[in-house]
């Protein structure tokens, strides 16, 4: 589908952590904080040579859940249409972040580094240079009127690629 149609369908992709290392490892280590105080509450068996005081083990759980709760809702949502792109990083940034393709000077997906480029996963970046990332290695790449640099991650550079390739025109 190419044209004027295409550009009527909107393209929108939701990425999570919920399926990324950081989750896992997130998981695994809040399981092991709750392993520990079974152990050291529940069963009255100090864990290891010099067992840490039962509050900051309660603390410790408390945190590492958080923090799990935290990763299973964050979700990055990208969404291009005929009125421009919108990007929201729930639930840290709400509300949708919307450029119309007036004030987009070049747009294209790209491959990056995301910890030599940025430092990481996340919402990182300064003022006029931010990237939205989840996961991998592929983004889109926002070059602004005004000079700033935005970059999205992606998991879906081929449908993004067609996506932007049949819709170059009429965004023009």
């Amino acid at each position: 589908m190419k044209g004027p149609a295409m550009l009527e369908r909107t393209y929108t992709e939701h990425q999570s952590f919920r399926f990324t290392w950081s989750y896992w490892l997130c998981l695994a280590l809040t399981l092991l904080f709750f392993y520990v105080c079974f152990q050291q509450i529940i069963l009255q068996q100090p864990f290891g040579h010099n067992p840490a005081p039962n509050s900051i083990l309660v603390l410790c759980c408390l945190l590492m859940l958080s923090l799990c709760a935290l990763l299973h809702c964050s979700s990055l949502q990208l969404q291009l249409d005929k009125q421009g792109l919108a990007v929201r990083f729930v639930p840290f940034i709400n509300n949708w972040r919307k450029h119309a393709w007036q004030e987009i000077k070049d747009i294209r997906v790209v491959s990056y580094n995301p910890i030599g480029d940025y430092g990481g996963w996340g919402i990182r970046g300064a003022k006029n240079r931010r990237c939205y990332n989840i996961s991998g290695k592929q983004g889109l790449e926002v070059l602004l009127q005004d000079g700033k640099h935005i970059l999205i991650g992606t998991q879906q550079k081929e449908q993004l690629s067609l996506w932007l390739a049949a819709t170059k025109t009429l965004r023009a």
